[in-house]
């Protein structure tokens, strides 16, 4: 058996005695989990929709975090920052271009998902 194999045996092994090296185990749970918040981050970056909105309201530079939150009046937020994945950096140029009235056809990436207050992310925009 592989290396890999082992190691999950012998922390299998590590929760019935758990005195027995439980950092190991520890590690393992550790990096499962860092390795699946990155795959949900990357296939939220990465899953693209569209919509076409009516600019409502401008909130920049919103709570601690500084993102720009773009209200529509179809009733829904989205937001406007930095996508790594994209490699696109150039959020304020964007959320400039957005003006309150205005009607736009956009793509979009991630979700919206209220429990964590995440919104989809603008990283296009034409105006219609």
């Amino acid at each position: 058996m592989s290396d890999l194999v082992w190691d999950v045996l012998f922390c299998l092994r590590c929760l019935r005695h758990p005195g027995e090296e439980p950092l190991v185990f520890l590690g393992i749970v550790f990096f499962f989990l860092m390795g699946l918040v990155a795959g949900v981050a990357t296939a939220g970056a990465l899953t693209v929709s569209e919509a076409t909105i009516t600019v409502e309201e401008r909130i920049g530079a919103h709570g601690e975090d500084g993102i720009f939150l773009i209200l529509t009046e179809e009733g829904e937020a989205f937001t406007v920052e930095d996508n790594l994945f994209r490699l696109q950096f150039d959020a304020s140029d964007r959320y400039a271009s957005l003006k309150e009235g205005g009607r736009y056809h956009v793509t979009c990436t991630g979700w919206r998902f209220q429990p964590l207050s995440w919104y989809r992310n603008i990283v296009a925009a034409e105006e219609v």
